[in-house]
C-alpha cells in the first residue's frame, strides 16, 4: 500500500509541509543567532558596519545589500556601506547613491514600518526598516539571492527581527559614540584615549609591538582667542580637529587631550614613522587656510611632540609623559616644529 494510499499520501505532505517549515524556522534562529553575536563584537559605528554587511551577506546568501541612515532632517536616506558580491563598499563611495525619503518606494517603506519584497525582470529585492525604541533609523535593501529566486512571503519574520537587531546595534553605536565623542570638535574625548592607550599599551607589551604618540598644542591660542573672540578660537579647533581626521588613518586614534591640545595614537607605528606623519602635519597646518565666523583667513601653527613605545616602559602614562616632555620643548624652541622623545 505505503504512499499509494491517498490518506497516507496525504498525510506525508501534511508532515513534510511541517517538517520545512521546521527547518525553515531553526534556520531562521540560527541566522538572527550569528548575526546577534557578530554585530555586538563591537560599539564602533565604523567597525560594526563592516561586520553587518558581511554577515547578513553570507548568512542569507544575497549577492548585493546596501544599508541607508536616514538623515537628521528626515529628507534623504544615505547610505552607510554597502556589499557586491565580494566588494565591500564604505559611504565614501556611496555618496551619490542617496535617495530621497519623501515621495520614494524607500522612504515609504520607512514611512509605514513594513518589510516589501518586489521580483522583476529575474531581480530580486527586500526593503527593510530599521527600527529601534520606536524611532525610524534606516533602510537595510537585500538583492539578488544566491539561488535565483524571489525573497519568500515567510522571510518577512526573519527580515523584521534581523532589522530590529541591526537597528538596535546602530541605536547602541551611535550612543557609544555621543558618550566618548568632543562635542565640539568630535574627536574622541580624554576618557576614551586613555582607554585606548591602555589598550595600545597591553597589546605592545603581550606582542612586541610598536606604537606611537602625537601630542599636538595650537601655538599662541589664549592670545589668539582673545584677539578674536572664542566664537573663532572654537571654529579653528573644529577645523583643526578635521584636517588631523583627515591626514591619519582610519586605525590612528584622534583625541582631543583638553583645551586646545590635541593627541593621536598611532598604532604600529614606530618613531620614525611618526615623526614623518608629524613633520607633514605640522606643514599641512601651517599651509591650511583656517576661517574665523566673518569667513576672514586665519593663520595658525601647532607644536607637536612625538614619541614612541619601548620595551622599557613601565606603564601607558610614561609615553604621554615623553610626548608631553618633547612638546614642551618644541614650544621653547619656537614654536611651529615638531621633537621627538624615545621612551
Amino acid at each position: 500500500m505505503g504512499l499509494g494510499n491517498p490518506e497516507r499520501a496525504g498525510d506525508f505532505d501534511v508532515l513534510y509541509r511541517r517538517n520545512m517549515q521546521l527547518v525553515r524556522q531553526v534556520d531562521h534562529l540560527s541566522t538572527l543567532r550569528e548575526i546577534g553575536l557578530a554585530i555586538t563584537e563591537t560599539l564602533e559605528l565604523h567597525e560594526a558596519l563592516p561586520i553587518i554587511a558581511n554577515v547578513v551577506q553570507g548568512a542569507l546568501d544575497v549577492r548585493r545589500l546596501t544599508l541607508y541612515e536616514l538623515s537628521q532632517d528626515g529628507d534623504s536616506l544615505q547610505p552607510l556601506v554597502a556589499k557586491y558580491g565580494k566588494d565591500l563598499i564604505d559611504r565614501e563611495r556611496l555618496a551619490e547613491d542617496t535617495v530621497p525619503a519623501r515621495g520614494s518606494r524607500f522612504g515609504d517603506v520607512l514611512r509605514e514600518r513594513v518589510v516589501a519584497l518586489s521580483y522583476r525582470a529575474g531581480h530580486a529585492e527586500a526593503l527593510i526598516p530599521l527600527i529601534a525604541k520606536n524611532e525610524p533609523l534606516g533602510l537595510l535593501v537585500l538583492e539578488d539571492p544566491e539561488d535565483d529566486e524571489p525573497f519568500r512571503d515567510e522571510e518577512q519574520v526573519l527580515f523584521r527581527q534581523m532589522g530590529s537587531q541591526i537597528a538596535i546595534a546602530i541605536h547602541n553605536a551611535k550612543l557609544y559614540a555621543l558618550a566618548v565623542t568632543d562635542g565640539l570638535t568630535d574627536l574622541f574625548v580624554r576618557r576614551y584615549f586613555d582607554l585606548r592607550l591602555d589598550e595600545e599599551f597591553a597589546a605592545a607589551r603581550r606582542y612586541n609591538r610598536v606604537f606611537s604618540v602625537l601630542l599636538f598644542d595650537i601655538d599662541h591660542f589664549k592670545k589668539f582667542n582673545d584677539t578674536h573672540g572664542h566664537q573663532t578660537g572654537d571654529l579653528v579647533l573644529q577645523q583643526f580637529a578635521r584636517l588631523l581626521e583627515k591626514n591619519t588613518r582610519d586605525a590612528d586614534i584622534c583625541c582631543r587631550y583638553g583645551g586646545e591640545e590635541m593627541v593621536v595614537i598611532l598604532p604600529e607605528t614606530s618613531l620614525e614613522e611618526a615623526s614623518l606623519l608629524a613633520n607633514k602635519l605640522c606643514a599641512r597646518i601651517r599651509e591650511h587656510v583656517f576661517r574665523g565666523t566673518s569667513d576672514q583667513a586665519l593663520s595658525v601653527t601647532a607644536s607637536i611632540g612625538v614619541a614612541q613605545h619601548h620595551r622599557s616602559t613601565q606603564k601607558s602614562g610614561d609615553i604621554v609623559e615623553a610626548a608631553d616632555k618633547a612638546l614642551y620643548r618644541a614650544k621653547e624652541l619656537g614654536r611651529n616644529r615638531i621633537e621627538l622623545d624615545g621612551v
